[in-house]
């Protein structure tokens, strides 16, 4: 029987620029998408804008154009999302590198975040390179990083709004680091292809290490 699973986006859907890179490896699989923007009005997405230190998210618009949320403001939206769509799916995965521990599934649900994380202490290295979208996703990301590691630097080059200059520049900083993680969903295949061949060393993105372990899941 055909498995299904659900995508779920803390920005609008489709989300064409992840499921392009995730569906070759799920090439079997029915996938469901549900965004939590989707359906509001540019006042309402508005609304959901970041307080002063509150816990930042970047995303895309169905438009891809680049937004900024407040995470604390979205999550009943994402919650709203898994709730409508769980019922109809056998996994639920959030296509979002952000940390919710509130989030609830009666289905297996799947957060990246939780993925990269242990993966990198299993792989017990010295030195971790990160990338984020914004500036002010550094430090929060610096304190999460540093549960598992020992050493970490951390940049941040947008996937929605910055230019491939950008992410080469800025590589050029990472070479001394075992390992780099993109630690968001909007970095692609060709973003670890060019952070990989400036730095020389191994990379992870988020989108295709969760479909990679989803498609474990549900392969008899």
């Amino acid at each position: 029987m055909l498995k299904k699973i659900a995508l779920i986006t803390i920005g609008q859907s489709p989300r064409t620029d992840v499921v392009s890179e995730i569906k070759p490896i799920l090439s079997d699989v029915e996938i469901i998408e549900c965004g939590a923007l989707d359906n509001l009005k540019e006042e309402d997405i508005k609304a959901l804008a970041p307080r002063e230190n509150s816990y930042l998210l970047v995303t895309r618009l169905r438009s891809g154009v680049e937004v900024r949320l407040d995470r604390e403001k979205v999550v009943p939206l994402i919650q709203s999302c898994i709730d409508r769509v769980e019922r109809d799916v056998d996994i639920v995965g959030l296509l979002c590198t952000g940390e919710f521990p509130e989030l609830k599934s009666n289905k297996l649900l799947i957060e990246p975040s939780e993925i990269l994380l242990k993966v990198v202490e299993a792989l017990k290295i010295r030195k971790l390179g990160v990338f984020v979208p914004n500036p002010k996703q550094i430090e929060i990301t610096k304190a999460k990083w540093l549960k598992v590691v020992k050493e970490v630097k951390v940049f941040s080059v947008s996937p929605y709004s910055e230019g491939i200059e950008e992410l080469r520049k800025a590589s050029e900083y990472l070479k001394d680091c075992d390992l780099i993680v993109l630690d968001c969903i909007g970095y692609g295949i060709n973003a670890k292809r060019i952070v990989s061949d400036i730095t020389k060393k191994p990379v992870l993105i988020p989108r295709t290490l969760m479909a990679h372990i989803i498609k474990d899941i549900i392969e008899v």
